[in-house]
């Protein structure tokens, strides 16, 4: 698999230096209570390192996976899913007056494709609530070519969430786990640029994919409603379970003269915007969404969210650990072949982490991990701390857009 492109000059560190700082941070994993993930991902980091993978260089643009057969593979299955829904219409079609090749096709340059909700709303695409259980099967096989075993079952468990919330909720949104929907915007091709959304409520992955060039999974949110559940046969069940947990431990392992580093500011106007107020301004939402904003401001936040809080660099061995375990988390969502591109891309020297909110379960939290480019927002303020928003974006990368810019200029 070939690797994203890293400039040539001027690495971060010397190899030599990086394998004997993740050998120390490896080292420093085991000391970490009860987190074999983090264990597990020093090793893969170390063993990139030594193979030569570029790790701790600074990408040239934004990340890209440039796997042809991962892409031949989800081309395939999204092509069989639109072939599924053309020709003579079914009989649910008929007698509800839709189309769902309309609905699951939109074209590439439709407004649709960058208007994301994670929130119950009614939304572009076909949802399973129109889909036969053979269409269904095959959206299934479209998500499995792109997710991890551990993506998979997470976005199966996000869904099971709704059928919680459908028993307990009473605020007038749409609820169920045929809610959840997939829009292909252009024809899947091995020849020419197409994306596709898989979306509902608390999950939205936005794919593009550029023959030739590779294809890109920013933005990625995922939620959980409740993060904890606290009734019922799923008692016990979290979701987000490492994200919530880890941030909680490196934020509780900030030292005195760490913490004000740390610790940013909060978010006074943006809470306005919602209407809710909590101690320290700790954000009522994710930062770098489209809730309550003007389409003209979606991409406010690649400016107001610059990198802040306490630099990697600044961290011991165990908090480093902890940090990149967290990334673990958000990037192994996704197939190795997608997640090992990822993490070969991050500006380890430009990594820093900003937290806003309390330090005990149960209290509003936020935290973010920001580079130049990269973004990871966690939110777990809503419903008494206990709803989770977390999203990933690409400032450059978002929607294919660097890749979709090259294509144009190299095509056209």
């Amino acid at each position: 698999m070939a690797s994203h492109p890293v400039e040539d000059s001027k690495p971060i560190l010397a190899r030599h230096a990086l394998t004997e700082h993740f050998a120390a941070v490896l080292s420093s994993l085991r000391q970490v209570k009860g987190d074999a993930s983090m264990i597990r991902l020093g090793a893969m980091l170390l063993s990139v390192l030594v193979a030569g993978t570029a790790v701790g260089q600074r990408a040239a643009s934004a990340p890209a996976v440039q796997d042809p057969e991962v892409a031949r593979a989800m081309t395939a299955a999204a092509r069989a899913l639109l072939e599924s829904v053309r020709g003579e219409p079914e009989f649910s079609e008929r007698l509800r007056s839709y189309s769902m090749e309309d609905k699951l096709k939109l074209t590439l340059a439709s407004p649709e494709r960058e208007k994301w909700a994670y929130w119950p709303t009614e939304r572009s695409g076909l949802s399973f609530d129109l889909m036969h259980a053979k269409h269904r099967a095959l959206a299934h096989e479209l998500l499995w070519q792109l997710l991890s075993n551990r993506g998979y079952h997470k976005l199966l468990n996000i869904m099971q969430l709704e059928n919680v919330l459908q028993a307990t909720s009473s605020t007038g949104f749409p609820r169920g786990i045929e809610e959840y929907s997939v829009t292909l915007f252009g024809e899947p091709s091995d020849t020419v640029p197409w994306a596709w959304r898989f979306e509902g409520h608390h999950i939205s992955l936005s794919i593009t994919v550029v023959p030739g060039q590779g294809f890109t999974v920013t933005p990625t949110f995922l939620g959980a409603d409740p993060a904890e559940v606290q009734v019922g046969p799923l008692a016990g069940l979290r979701v987000l379970r490492v994200e919530d947990d880890l941030g909680l431990q490196l934020a509780n392992s900030l030292t005195a003269a760490q913490r004000p580093t740390a610790t940013v500011p909060g978010t006074p106007e943006w809470n306005k915007t919602g209407g809710f107020a909590y101690p320290g301004d700790v954000p009522w939402d994710i930062v770098a969404a489209t809730i309550l904003r003007d389409r003209g401001d979606w991409n406010n936040w690649k400016t107001e969210l610059r990198p802040d809080g306490i630099a990697f660099k600044d961290l011991t061995g165990a908090q480093q650990a902890m940090l990149l375990g967290i990334l673990d988390e958000i990037f192994t969502t996704y197939r190795p072949e997608i997640s090992d591109v990822y993490r070969a891309s991050l500006d380890l020297d430009g990594l820093r982490f900003a937290w806003i909110g309390g330090l005990k379960k149960g209290e509003p939290h936020y935290y973010r991990v920001q580079t130049s480019d990269f973004l990871f927002e966690f939110d777990n303020v809503q419903g008494n701390a206990n709803h989770i928003h977390e999203v990933w974006r690409s400032r450059a990368g978002d929607f294919g857009e660097d890749l979709l810019r090259h294509h144009r200029a190299v095509e056209h």
